[in-house]
C-alpha cells in the first residue's frame, strides 16, 4: 500500500512539475503561504502545519504544489498535492489536479486525480471538483462543490458539500483579513466538517502570505487555489 502511495504521488508531482518548466522558465511570480492551525477530531486534538507554492499569478498558467503534514496524538498523517490549469481574464479557473495522502490512522490512506473549476458572480464565487479516488477504494468517484461568500473584500464565509469514500460530508467556514491593512499577509481562517455527528472535525489557523499586498479577494480568486480535501479526509471511514 505505501509503495502504491509513493508512486501515486511522486508521479503526480513529478508530471505537474514537468508540465510548468515553461511557466517556471519564464520567471513567473512565484507566490508563496504558510498554513498552521489547530483544532479537534473526534475530540482528540489535531494539529497541521502546510506550505504552497503558486506559480504564474493573474490570466494564464498558472500551477501549484501544497505540503501539508500534521496529526493528533495517536497518529500522523502528511499529504500532498500539485495543480495545474489556467485563469482567465476575469480570474475564472480550470485545471486537473492530483494529491496522495498517508494517514496512519482509521481514516486510511487516500489519493485522487481530477478536473476542478472556479467561477465567480461579483461577491459569490463557486468552486468544483469531480475525481477518481486512488490507492484506497480505487476508482471510486469523488468530489465536491462550495459556494463562497465575501461580505467585503476581505472576509469570505462559505459552505459546501463532499463527496468522498462513498461518505456525505457537509463543510462550512470562515476567512479573513485583520484590520484594513493587507500588507501583513495574515489570514484568520475556521473550517468545520461532518459526516455526521459523532464524526466532526473543526480546525481553526493563520496563514502567512509572501505575495504581495492583496485583499483577500485578490489571493483566492487570482493567486491561490483552496481547494484542499484534507479536512475531509481524516474523517473515520
Amino acid at each position: 500500500m505505501r509503495s502504491n502511495f509513493k508512486t501515486l504521488l511522486f508521479g503526480v508531482t513529478g508530471a505537474i512539475a514537468i508540465a510548468t518548466l515553461p511557466a517556471i522558465a519564464q520567471a513567473n511570480p512565484i507566490n508563496a503561504r504558510i498554513t498552521t492551525a489547530f483544532g479537534a477530531l473526534e475530540g482528540k486534538m489535531l494539529g497541521l502545519l502546510s506550505g504552497t507554492a503558486a506559480f504564474g499569478q493573474g490570466p494564464g498558467f498558472a500551477s501549484q504544489f501544497d505540503a501539508t503534514a500534521g496529526g493528533t496524538r495517536d497518529y500522523g498523517f502528511y499529504a500532498g498535492t500539485g495543480r495545474m490549469g489556467f485563469r482567465t481574464q476575469d480570474y475564472n479557473y480550470f485545471g486537473l489536479v492530483g494529491s496522495a495522502a498517508q494517514i496512519n490512522g482509521g481514516a486510511g490512506s487516500l489519493g485522487y486525480v481530477g478536473a476542478e473549476a472556479q467561477v465567480h458572480f461579483e461577491n459569490l464565487s463557486v468552486d468544483g471538483l469531480i475525481g477518481v479516488q486512488m490507492i484506497d477504494d480505487m476508482g471510486t468517484i469523488m468530489g465536491g462543490v462550495s459556494a463562497s461568500y465575501y461580505a467585503s473584500e476581505n472576509a469570505r464565509f462559505y459552505a459546501g458539500y463532499r463527496y468522498l469514500r462513498e461518505n456525505h460530508i457537509y463543510a462550512m467556514g470562515m476567512e479573513f483579513k485583520p484590520g484594513t491593512e493587507t500588507a501583513n499577509g495574515m489570514t484568520m481562517f475556521a473550517d468545520l466538517r461532518s459526516e455526521k455527528l459523532e464524526n466532526a472535525s473543526i480546525m481553526a489557523g493563520v496563514r502567512f502570505s509572501f505575495a504581495d499586498a492583496q485583499t483577500l479577494v485578490e489571493e483566492s480568486r487570482g493567486t491561490f487555489v483552496n481547494n484542499s480535501y484534507i479536512l475531509d479526509a481524516l474523517l473515520p471511514d
